[in-house]
């Protein structure tokens, strides 16, 4: 190959969507985690801790649902989240072979202070756009997940 066509692999593969959503996530996810960094949460953790917040306490299969992750990811972020006493385990009074989730106290203090800290991040992650293009980016984006979210097999599968 000429250096000229490897060049033009590369802005072929840059120019992927798969590619720059990937590049997105990477640059949205670090600056979650530079405004939140005083509070060592991940995106999937602060992810977690909202949706148990919104529903309640839950089993670790709704969790994994409700959040598009598979089983191994939900995993590791529950056990992450219960070795630093964020949430707990308990036994379904419905169901005695069934564990469910809930955030303590100290999960709502810790999640009451994260949001606080990455209140800002949305307002930067869309900082490049006008507003009109903001609005936009956001419609397309949810356009895009919607268009494969309804389909389980695209809905947690891991990228790697």
């Amino acid at each position: 190959m000429t250096k000229s066509s490897d060049k033009e692999t590369l802005r072929s593969l840059y120019a992927r969507p798969g590619f720059l959503l990937r590049r997105a996530n990477q640059i949205a996810a670090a600056l979650f985690l530079d405004a939140v960094a005083d509070h060592q949460v991940t995106t999937t953790q602060f992810g977690a801790l909202m949706v148990l917040r919104a529903e309640g306490p839950m089993d670790q299969a709704a969790l994994a649902r409700l959040l598009r992750l598979d089983r191994s990811t939900t995993g590791l972020v529950i056990a992450n989240l219960e070795r630093r006493g964020a949430i707990c385990r308990s036994g379904d009074p419905k169901d005695r072979r069934r564990r469910m989730l809930s955030m303590t106290d100290a999960g709502t203090a810790l999640l009451d202070k994260v949001i606080v800290a990455a209140e800002g991040v949305p307002a930067i992650e869309l900082s490049p756009f006008t507003a009109e293009e903001a609005r936009e980016f956001l419609r397309l984006l949810e356009k895009f997940v919607e268009a494969f979210d309804a389909d389980a097999e695209y809905s947690s599968r891991d990228s790697d």
